[in-house]
């Protein structure tokens, strides 16, 4: 049975993740900060096993690196992440301090990495995806937002880790997931969870040692850094 992880399966894309993965028979670890099991995922039975995991605590982290063991990841999928404004995109909630924001999507993801990577390696072609965004391209002399520089910082991080990832056997990658419908994203987005998710697993699937370190969207096309 193939296994994945999915780092923050509490809603969105992450829970969707989550979701498709279970149904299609898969073996899923899936995280969320309660460790409970969210309402999106109560029928996904016993292929699914959660755990608690506040990625900005180092002691949650280390407790999910005993909790798997020596059990291979075939995939494993960073979807945790926060916005700078409570409420998302469009919210109208207060701002969300600089540190935490960068705390959560650039130095976060990397930890977890790290505590999985041998999971990673045990597996015969490991592939590690972490959301990121097209909203932290740097090219044509945008101006990011806090939230993008975030997603840029984790994007330069990726790329000064692909070389190591890809000599241990492992592709590392990062993932825009398109403009979807959930909490953060806001109302409008034009492409919903399922599409996203779907789109994304087929991409992993699909992907190739030589495309470690690629910064790819939900359907396979490379973007630019």
């Amino acid at each position: 049975m193939s296994t994945v992880l999915i780092v923050g399966a509490s809603r969105g894309i992450g829970a969707e993740l989550a979701r498709q993965y279970a149904m299609l028979g898969w073996r899923v670890h899936a995280t969320t900060r309660s460790g409970t099991r969210p309402e999106a995922l109560a029928d996904c039975g016993d292929n699914l096993i959660m755990h608690r995991l506040d990625v900005r605590n180092a002691d949650q982290i280390e407790q999910l690196r005993r909790d798997l063991g020596d059990t291979p990841l075939d995939v494993a999928i960073h979807a945790a992440g926060t916005y700078d404004r409570v409420g998302g995109a469009f919210g109208s909630g207060p701002p969300i301090p600089a540190e935490e924001v960068f705390a959560i999507n650039t130095e976060a993801p990397i930890r977890v990495a790290e505590a999985i990577f041998e999971n990673l390696k045990n597996a015969p072609m490991g592939r590690l995806v972490f959301i990121s965004s097209a909203d932290g391209i740097r090219g044509n002399g945008r101006r990011l937002r806090l939230y993008g520089e975030s997603k840029a910082a984790l994007n330069d991080r990726i790329r000064q880790f692909s070389d190591v990832w890809a000599q241990n056997g492992v592709i590392g990658i990062a993932m825009h997931p398109g403009w979807v419908r959930t909490e953060m994203g806001g109302p409008d987005g034009p492409i919903l969870p399922e599409q996203s998710a779907a789109g994304i697993r087929v991409t992993v699937d699909r992907l190739t040692p030589a495309q470690c370190g690629a910064f790819l969207d939900f359907r396979g096309s490379p973007l630019p850094w």
